[in-house]
């Protein structure tokens, strides 16, 4: 497997930015992320029609442009995760985590024996035919399969600092919608319960050495979290973003408000 080249920065303290691919699956969209500057992008599973073809595509592109592929898995289920790992993606986002044990049983999934229980199945698109030995194909794997851990719930915030210490784990990512849909606030990114979660979080993952993460398309919000340490930070999705940018060109043209 190739270098993570977003695990090596996150572990050097660093922020990495990205953005989620949901209706544009296209093998060029790659190519237009990483000269926009992005570090990665996740294909979501979770809530769009994607297929593993399209999914296989968009990580052979973005291997060719060092921008590094994740996907976001719809479900915490083996086969699910087992399946997008052998068909290219360089990391898994599992939503949904509301304890340990989930978090841990996704984390066993993901890596080979000793760590896990991953089977052997790699194929050319994650060995690029190089030739490597089994053993060492499992360890740079092993080594290099990004780790994300969606915290979404009052439950997953309730152990969040248990899920923080799992071993191997390398993301806390918060999903804010469903978060403040848990804690009774749906859409109130000012509500001081809200940062009060956000915080919390942030704490448990520099206690134990990992980063936290978030998504939205409020550059204030992302702003915010960064400066209260996220460092894991996606600014909308390719809909979002060509919506915006889109309306906002149109605007300009025809000389009328947004």
């Amino acid at each position: 497997m190739r270098r993570n080249t977003i695990k090596e920065m996150l572990k050097a303290g660093q922020c990495v930015y990205g953005t989620s691919l949901e209706d544009c699956l296209v093998p060029e969209m790659p190519v237009i992320l990483a000269r926009a500057g992005l570090d990665f992008f996740f294909v979501d599973t979770e809530h769009c029609t994607t297929s593993y073809a399209q999914i296989q595509a968009l990580c052979r592109t973005a291997y060719a442009l060092d921008i590094v592929p994740l996907v976001r898995v719809a479900e915490n289920r083996s086969e699910l995760i087992a399946r997008t790992l052998d068909v290219g993606a360089m990391g898994i986002i599992v939503p949904r985590i509301h304890s340990a044990d989930a978090g841990r049983a996704a984390l066993e999934v993901m890596k080979f024996p000793p760590l896990g229980h991953r089977g052997f199945g790699l194929r050319s698109i994650v060995t690029d035919l190089h030739g490597e030995s089994a053993a060492e194909e499992i360890e740079s794997c092993n080594r290099e399969t990004l780790v994300v851990l969606m915290i979404e719930s009052k439950q997953g915030l309730e152990h969040v600092e248990e899920i923080a210490l799992l071993p191997g784990l390398d993301v806390l990512f918060i999903g804010p919608y469903d978060l403040t849909l848990s804690l009774g606030i749906v859409e109130q990114f000012d509500n001081p319960d809200f940062w009060k979660a956000v915080d919390r979080v942030i704490a448990a993952c520099g206690a134990a050495g990992v980063a936290a993460g978030i998504q939205t398309s409020n550059m204030s919000l992302l702003k915010e979290a960064r400066a209260r340490g996220a460092r894991f930070l996606l600014y909308g999705s390719d809909a979002t973003i060509l919506f915006s940018g889109f309306r906002r060109v149109m605007s300009e043209l025809k000389d009328t408000q947004v």
